[in-house]
């Protein structure tokens, strides 16, 4: 049993792990308004995001269905495991911030002691906030529209897509039969159009990479997610990479069935 589980996951650990292997890309901050001539060289960007989630069961026997939507503040660029030097977030008015507004729906299902959601839809969209000073709202809604912005008016989008990838999931631990803190998440999202100021901001490589991956961890919900009709916000940590590769379909099939395999070994193990 407990061999069982560690077998589930390091093939998750491995597989994810491949699927995350961020390419190095480089950023000129002087293409953001008012920003001193900087070169970053960086392979991530560190996140923190707020998202509102809105989760249906029409009846027991049906399929339970979601909408996630909000909002990430860019906290940094990393290249392996150093932070970058960098004017984002940084103080006066040379200084800039980038945020974003996401989405993302699809199905959940909760299987013995695990949470399983696929992304199968969702948009996403980056800005610079040039004079760091948009405040950021949840309103409870669905869609972009989610989350309300003041002092936005300066703000230069950089880049979006509508389109989220095969192997897009979550695996949310549960006690009983509410979702602990933890778990992971990755948004494949895909045909990444950039703005004329981001492809000055994100200028090498050009053409600039197809793909955006988002992947973290949820710290918490408030309330308590569980199965059935649910509405409550979700808060934690990610990062952002850019990449053209697509995960392969077996490569999916191994992740899901890793996926399986943890939340059956939890279920064995709380039964014992």
């Amino acid at each position: 049993m407990f061999k069982t589980k560690l077998i589930a996951g390091a093939v998750l650990a491995a597989l994810l792990g491949t699927a995350h292997a961020g390419a190095t890309f480089k950023v000129e901050e002087s293409a953001i308004t008012g920003t001193p001539q900087n070169e970053v060289v960086a392979d991530k960007i560190t996140l923190r995001y707020e998202a509102q989630i809105n989760q249906t069961q029409a009846n027991p026997a049906a399929q339970t269905v979601f909408n996630e939507s909000g909002f990430f503040n860019a906290t940094g660029f990393s290249l392996g495991s150093s932070s970058q030097s960098t004017f984002l977030n940084g103080p006066g008015t040379s200084g800039y911030r980038i945020y974003g507004l996401f989405t993302v729906a699809g199905s959940i299902s909760f299987v013995g002691t695990t949470a399983l959601a696929d992304f199968l839809t969702g948009s996403v969209q980056f800005f610079a906030d040039v004079n760091s000073n948009t405040g950021k709202t949840l309103n409870g809604s669905n869609g972009l529209g989610a989350t309300t912005l003041t002092n936005n008016a300066d703000d230069i989008l950089l880049g979006s897509s509508n389109v989220v990838l095969a192997g897009s999931q979550a695996n949310v631990p549960l006690v009983g039969n509410q979702a602990a803190s933890g778990g992971s998440f990755v948004i494949n999202y895909g045909a990444l159009d950039l703005t004329a100021t981001g492809s000055a901001f994100f200028f090498d490589p050009q053409p600039f990479y197809l793909r955006i991956e988002v992947s973290g961890e949820n710290e918490s919900f408030n309330p308590a997610l569980t199965p059935g009709n649910y509405s409550g916000v979700a808060v934690g940590d990610a990062s952002a990479e850019f990449n053209n590769n697509v995960p392969e379909p077996a490569s999916l099939a191994l992740v899901g069935a890793a996926l399986l395999g943890l939340g059956l070994a939890r279920r064995r193990s709380n039964k014992a």
